[in-house]
């Protein structure tokens, strides 16, 4: 039921470029300083985190822009207006157990990364996936959708201090192509431990609404645990 991908796991083990360690230190704040010997990376400041851009990069995103980490409603009222959530809307399907193939899928992954990584802004929103205690990401560009999603959606969870990659990770991008899926693998053995099972989860165009956005991460979370 759960499946790994060539092309994830070749992503994944893919080495970095110097190009990409120097976007991945923030080229929209100011840019990294280049000597024969050495590298002089901008200072941290608020959209300009070293450890959230590294993490974003094994989810296959390098920041373009800034990108802020939310782990609270407070702190994300400030990108923002939360509005309420309905339930009962339609989950996602699930690629490769559903008429949405996962060669579909991946595409659509591949596109909303992409789209994702023009944004001049990414909001990164963590908490648990409702009634559970799995972790959650959200990466979205829109500030609206990243306030609700802290607000009305995810659980308060433990933060840490490093972030991190997490097992269910949403990629949600208003200005995308209309598409909704998700997908559940085992783990690569590179960004994930081959022992967890993680899920992606797509929403991009008109599926990229906050009631889309939880029931499919109530489903990926349902199907991570079976």
């Amino acid at each position: 039921q759960h499946h790994l991908t060539m092309a994830s796991l070749r992503l994944a083990m893919r080495p970095l470029s110097r190009s990409t360690v120097v976007r991945m230190a923030g080229r929209t704040a100011s840019t990294a300083m280049e000597t024969e010997e050495f590298i002089v990376y901008p200072r941290e400041r608020p959209g300009l985190d070293y450890s959230l851009n590294w993490s974003l990069n094994k989810n296959g995103v390098t920041p373009s822009g800034d990108a802020y980490r939310l782990t609270k409603a407070s702190a994300a009222a400030k990108v923002g207006k939360a509005g309420s959530v309905s339930a009962g809307a339609k989950a996602a399907p699930e690629a490769g157990e559903s008429s949405l193939s996962i060669g579909a899928f991946e595409d659509a992954l591949a596109a909303a990364k992409a789209a994702l990584e023009k944004a001049p802004k990414l909001y990164v929103c963590e908490g648990d996936v409702p009634g559970t205690r799995i972790p959650c990401r959200v990466i979205t560009e829109s500030g609206d959708l990243a306030a609700t999603a802290m607000a009305s959606i995810l659980e308060r969870m433990p933060r840490k201090a490093e972030a991190s990659v997490l097992p269910v990770t949403c990629f949600v991008t208003p200005g995308g192509m209309d598409f909704e899926g998700f997908l559940v693998e085992q783990g690569d053995g590179v960004i994930y431990d081959e022992s967890a099972v993680v899920a992606d989860v797509v929403l991009s165009g008109a599926a990229a609404s906050p009631a889309k956005l939880l029931a499919s991460i109530k489903t990926a979370a349902e199907e991570i645990q079976k």
